[in-house]
């Protein structure tokens, strides 16, 4: 919980594309949020851009793909 929010704050991905290979990434194309403020947030700096997969995560791309 975020202090000044009385609720859990909900994060929803609703499009993305993985890219495989030796360095795994993901890339936020669609994702909304409960708080405005949050939405603009996700315009910023999540959609739209690619992040690496962390190696412990990487054995999850085959359930995701």
């Amino acid at each position: 919980e975020l202090l000044g929010e009385n609720e859990p704050l909900d994060i929803h991905v609703t499009e993305y594309q993985l890219h495989t290979g030796p360095r795994p990434r993901i890339t936020i194309e669609r994702a909304r949020a409960s708080r405005e403020w949050l939405n603009a947030a996700l315009q910023q700096f999540v959609i739209g851009r690619t992040f690496p997969i962390p190696a412990k995560a990487e054995p999850l791309i085959r359930f995701l793909g």
